[in-house]
């Protein structure tokens, strides 16, 4: 068997390590022209499920390296008025620290991505597929285009496998907030307020603005992890910051000075979105503020709130969805990341019952599909309940 993955997002890179590690082949191809052509975010918080999946996908050096390059886990909950009076607050019992942690995004992908060297396509940008005799040819925008056994939509959101295979499907934008990062260094702990330090927090104001900031510092040096675990691994140094969200009163509540359309919030400048969150908070505790005027500016990026309405099942094809490409939510449970790797581990296990030749490549994605659609759309619904809501590390 061989299967191709369009998108080298968190679940398809998942997938990729699963399969090569269980002897099947596999070729991911991006659209970026390299790993680090774009940011990747700042934090994304594993729970057990996702954790779960690293382990039975990764080699084993892999998964231990995740888990010491991990962020400090939070050690209280609590939730502020906009001048960081406190309103309700409790202790966080310590969680197993392989089961549930929080990581940075881009030193998750740069591990992600080790070991794939021989099997990754950089620069390749999906246009369309063409199912043929036993399997599905994908064709790209340089002209290109390849064949494999099973073709799988890890590509996002915007899914170009998802708006072939599912014209109908829907996915309802929901607003958006503010993402930057700060960097945290001895000066900075001298001012900080303890309630932001090593906290789940929430600030709101009475109007509904609110503001979160996240305390990001690895629970081991990035060098010494690998050189501890895994040599041959390159990372990224990332030195402590503060990441941190800033949310409108109302969903889709930002304005871009001289933009009406409502699309130049996604596609403003980092400069232009960290002027806008000043702008959100001016009236906020002075701490407060200040995490977001000693920010990285041009690292500051838009998050778009997307959720997908539910699809009933389709025949099963040489073709699959995998991740926001079928079951893109709102961050405010952290689930979306997490359930993109279930969904790895519940397509590897399919897949290589089908390579074994237990199932028919068929069964196996009709099986896999029923088993998503499940749990994946079960996601998006609890996720709605908080749209907001940044999820603890």
């Amino acid at each position: 068997m061989n299967v191709m993955i369009i998108g080298g997002g968190v679940g398809g890179l998942c997938l990729a390590q699963g399969l090569k590690k269980a002897g099947v082949g596999v070729t991911v191809y991006e659209r970026d022209a390299s790993q680090h052509f774009r940011g990747q975010g700042w934090r994304l918080s594993l729970k057990e499920e996702g954790a779960d999946a690293l382990r039975a996908c990764l080699p084993a050096d892999l998964f231990e390296l995740c888990v010491a390059t991990a962020i400090r886990p939070a050690t209280r909950m609590t939730f502020l008025d906009h001048l960081l009076a406190p309103k309700f607050g409790k202790p966080i019992p310590p969680l197993p620290h392989d089961r549930s942690f929080g990581v940075n995004r881009l030193t998750l992908r740069e591990i992600l991505l080790s070991g794939l060297e021989d099997v990754r396509r950089f620069g390749a940008e999906f246009v369309r597929y063409d199912l043929v005799d036993g399997g599905v040819r994908a064709h790209f925008a340089d002209g290109t285009s390849a064949v494999a056994d099973l073709l799988v939509g890890a590509d996002g959101t915007y899914s170009r496998v998802r708006r072939q295979l599912l014209p109908d499907a829907e996915v309802d934008d929901i607003g958006g907030f503010v993402y930057g990062r700060t960097p945290l260094t001895g000066q900075t702990l001298e001012w900080l307020p303890e309630v932001l330090l090593d906290t789940f927090n929430r600030v709101i104001a009475p109007d509904g603005r609110a503001m979160s900031v996240v305390t990001c510092r690895t629970r081991e040096p990035l060098p010494e992890a690998v050189a501890r675990l895994s040599p041959s691994v390159r990372l990224t140094p990332m030195p402590d910051y503060l990441a941190w969200m800033v949310s409108a009163a109302e969903p889709g509540g930002w304005t871009v000075p001289g933009a009406e359309d409502p699309r130049a919030f996604r596609e403003a400048d980092g400069e232009t979105l960290h002027g806008l969150a000043r702008q959100m908070i001016e009236d906020f505790h002075p701490a407060a503020r200040r995490v977001v005027d000693e920010a990285d500016a041009p690292a500051t990026f838009p998050v778009a709130l997307r959720s997908a309405r539910p699809v009933a099942p389709w025949p099963a094809t040489r073709v699959t969805l995998l991740g926001d490409a079928i079951h893109s939510m709102s961050p405010g449970r952290g689930e979306g990341a997490n359930t993109a790797l279930r969904d790895a581990q519940t397509l590897l296990r399919a897949l290589t019952a089908a390579a074994s030749g237990q199932v028919s490549p068929l069964e196996a994605v009709r099986g896999y599909e029923a088993e998503m659609l499940d749990y994946g759309f079960a996601a998006v619904t609890a996720s709605l309940s908080q749209p907001f809501m940044p999820r603890r590390s």
